[in-house]
């Protein structure tokens, strides 16, 4: 009996001693998987601003870098291209972007189809087309406050909801409609791109700059 009692009290203290190393190891890889989570986020979050920066200039990359919770550390036009620097928590990235002349005439999308969108909203759809390699079908984009009117008035004949004039995010650039048959393919890369889908079940093609 005593033998047993000697026995068990010396495997006592081997097993604190595994259990204090098992709480280290799980503290260890918890930090590394943050870790690993905020470099991929500053990746993002720069590859985004400096997008914004090539579309729009330093004030738009601010924004978006704002917009993925990260902080702009510097801003740099070196010839055509655009290179950013942001912070994420610990982690810091560099970003670099290439002009294509005119800031305000679009992207891939094409000029008539990205006309009149905020620079985020350009931005984002800069990297979502980047993301796929082909560019994003846009069957509607920013709107007039008189054009959003006209669709609200005629909503009846329309198969998804219609905001009212003044309440729509196309009326501020940062929203976008695709065709049915592309939503999909731009779910996988939409949340990479900063792109929100707000109503998915009663306006499924309806993209938005996410908040």
């Amino acid at each position: 009996m005593q033998a047993s009692h000697r026995e068990r009290g010396s495997t006592l203290p081997f097993v604190a001693l595994t259990i204090v190393l098992v709480g280290v190891i799980v503290i260890l890889v918890g930090r590394m998987g943050g870790a690993a989570t905020s470099r991929a986020g500053a990746r993002n979050a720069a590859d985004a601003a400096a997008l914004a920066g090539a579309a729009a200039g330093r004030s738009a990359a601010d924004e978006l870098a704002r917009a993925n919770g990260a902080e702009l550390l510097s801003y740099t036009e070196i010839g055509l291209d655009t290179e950013v620097r942001v912070r994420l928590g610990v982690a810091e990235a560099v970003g670099r972007a290439r002009r294509t002349g005119d800031r305000d005439g679009g992207g891939g999308a094409g000029a008539g189809a990205t006309k009149g969108l905020a620079a985020a909203m350009r931005a984002a759809l800069a990297r979502a087309e980047q993301l796929l390699g082909r560019p994003v079908p846009i069957t509607s984009g920013y709107r007039s406050t008189e054009a959003q009117a006209q669709l609200y008035a005629n909503r009846a004949a329309n198969p998804y909801p219609v905001a009212p004039p003044g309440s729509s995010m196309h009326e501020k650039g940062l929203a976008i409609d695709v065709p049915a048959d592309f939503v999909p393919r731009l779910l996988e890369v939409a949340p990479k791109a900063g792109l929100c889908q707000p109503y998915p079940v009663d306006d499924p093609i309806h993209f938005e700059v996410c908040r």
